[in-house]
């Protein structure tokens, strides 16, 4: 055996060396279930909030929103995922029905119908705008006109009638020449009687009509087709188009105070509701045994490890962060002295 201290701390480098390689190698399925035996060994009494601090997790996460969110990987796959979605072949093999139930498109619906706060503010701020004002005028004009009209061809086949309505037009054509500043000023209270009847309808009918039963057979007759009949609604370019709108809108919006200021307050609600809560009641909570996480290490751990030593790479980490020990003043003195 060499006397020479440093060439035998070099040896026990490289059979120290040798043997993590063992470990993650030949005896891989051991090491992880020893592994994480030690982690959960501790989970029952490290508490979240004691080893983690949300203000670190608000850093994270503004780097997230602000790096990652605006990176150019997540921009260049808003088309492709839009895409698959778009062409999902499993679309043309799963119903409707089946991806989404009944129950809860109905609880959705009745939910919707049963704001009853947000329909009378919206009905509010709609009586404000002067343009939806003309909007519904038109729409019950278009009405109102249609039926007149309707009429008017059934009237105009009696004798004579035809030269009643001429003489009718003259009239309201004279009329709207020489008043039409006080036309337009009926047509605006027109306009806005024409919205209060509107809103009246429209409440009138979300209140006492079968508009649940209306939606529900509208869901009905999409609930037994393809997921993939939903492309009827939408072409691909414009699937396309809302996907890239979408991804504007998001965009626009990562930066700003109010942004930040909500994934603040969620970090804060996340850990006002689980930061007293012991790793191992915050993984079974997550619905994480032991068994899951052995198995997804296993899954995911030896490909990436056999590569790493396959390259060469993880020996020389190894051999990099142990070897400064062995080779320390402190190591060489312990073998000489042995």
């Amino acid at each position: 055996m060499s006397n020479d201290p440093q060439a035998v701390t070099g040896k026990l480098l490289d059979a120290l060396v040798e043997f993590i390689l063992a470990e993650v190698t030949d005896r891989f399925d051991d090491v992880v279930v020893r592994e994480i035996d030690l982690v959960l060994a501790g989970a029952d009494s490290i508490r979240l909030g004691d080893v983690v601090d949300p203000a670190d997790v608000k850093v994270t996460a503004r780097i997230g929103v602000d790096q990652v969110g605006g990176s150019a990987v997540v921009s260049q796959l808003v088309v492709p995922f839009a895409d698959v979605f778009y062409n999902l072949e499993a679309a043309s093999e799963h119903n409707l029905g089946d991806v989404i139930d009944r129950d809860q498109v109905q609880a959705l619906i009745n939910a919707g119908l049963g704001l009853t706060t947000a329909q009378e503010r919206l009905f509010e701020r709609l009586t404000l705008s002067p343009l939806v004002a003309q909007l519904a005028s038109r729409f019950v004009g278009s009405i109102v006109g249609d039926f007149v009209a309707g009429n008017r061809k059934k009237a105009e086949k009696l004798p004579g009638m035809s030269s009643i309505f001429s003489v009718g037009d003259k009239v309201v054509s004279t009329a709207a020449k020489v008043g039409k500043g006080q036309l337009d000023a009926v047509a605006g209270m027109g306009a806005q009687y024409a919205l209060k009847q509107t809103e009246s309808a429209v409440r009138d009918l979300v209140k006492n009509g079968p508009v649940e039963k209306a939606v529900l057979e509208v869901w009905d007759l999409h609930a037994n087709e393809p997921v993939s009949e939903l492309r009827l609604y939408v072409s691909e370019e414009e699937n396309r188009e809302l996907a890239e709108l979408a991804y504007g809108a998001a965009m626009s919006t990562r930066n700003k105070e109010y942004l930040l200021a909500l994934v603040d307050a969620w970090i804060d609600t996340f850990f006002e509701n689980f930061g007293q809560s012991t790793v191992r009641e915050l993984l079974d909570q997550l619905g994480l045994s032991r068994d899951d996480l052995i198995a997804e290490a296993a899954r995911f751990a030896p490909p990436i490890i056999d590569a790493l030593i396959a390259n060469g790479v993880l020996a020389d980490q190894l051999r990099q962060r142990l070897e400064p020990f062995f080779s320390s003043d402190a190591a060489i003195a312990i073998v000489a002295e042995g």
